[in-house]
């Protein structure tokens, strides 16, 4: 789906800027499920999960901030390391060309190549105040404010950083199902999210209806009817090529 080797600087980018950092990040979206599923998929298939071409990373907002404390957050120290490390701003989320080098297997040499990596920057809701010190939008997800409202929704990466954390899986989960159908035509997105789903549910140490209770906690069956109206067959057969199950 993705090369391994951006996949690998995507990851590379993603450690480099929780170096950089001195306060915990919220690493959401496919990265956010590799770290979930990774170790049971390798298990099972002898090989790593898809890895991310994107980060998604998921800020708290408190809903009356004013602009000097919002001056303060962790938000805004993140878009100022952004912005300092060659990152623009575009739209909702931050690019940054990157270039790198790959064997090009016909002629047996090396070409430069470069793609563009995107950070996209999530929060749980938009405080007017917001709008008159950045003139950007953010993608909101409201459930960005269940992982920050205690520890029990929040899972370590210390293996990559201590400074990164995910969200539950069954949170990572429902982001999904709300995820796959705002997708409109980006057929690739909405394979990976149904990738992505399916591994959730299956690559676990439950069983897949005790993972679907534990999402429904968190979403109600209005957004199960919207997942499935944004799924069809062309998307089910990709995904089961990818994951190379029936």
């Amino acid at each position: 789906m993705y090369s391994k080797k951006i996949t690998d600087i995507s990851l590379d980018s993603l450690k480099t800027l929780a170096g950089l950092t001195n306060f915990p990040i919220c690493v959401c979206g496919g990265w956010a499920v590799y770290f979930t599923i990774n170790d049971l998929f390798k298990e099972q298939k002898n090989r790593n999960y898809i890895g991310s071409q994107d980060i998604d990373i998921g800020f708290y907002l408190a809903p009356m901030m004013t602009k000097t404390e919002l001056e303060s957050t962790s938000l805004f120290k993140m878009l100022n390391i952004l912005e300092s490390n060659g990152f623009k701003p575009e739209g909702f989320r931050y690019k940054k060309d990157i270039e790198y080098t790959q064997q090009v297997i016909k002629d047996e040499k090396l070409k430069n190549k470069e793609f563009v990596l995107y950070i996209d920057i999530l929060v749980n809701s938009f405080p007017p105040s917001l709008y008159d010190i950045h003139p950007n939008c953010f993608f909101e997800v409201p459930l960005i404010e269940q992982v920050y409202s205690s520890i029990k929704y929040q899972v370590k990466i210390s293996s990559v950083s201590d400074n990164l954390f995910i969200p539950v899986r069954e949170i990572i989960t429902a982001m999904k199902i709300q995820s796959l159908p705002s997708r409109g035509d980006a057929f690739h997105k909405k394979v990976k999210d149904l990738c992505d789903l399916y591994s959730l549910l299956w690559f676990s140490k439950k069983s897949v209806r005790e993972n679907i209770d534990d999402v429904l906690n968190f979403i109600g069956v209005n957004s199960i009817k919207r997942l499935k109206y944004g799924i069809n067959k062309d998307i089910i057969s990709a995904c089961e090529g990818y994951l190379e199950e029936p």
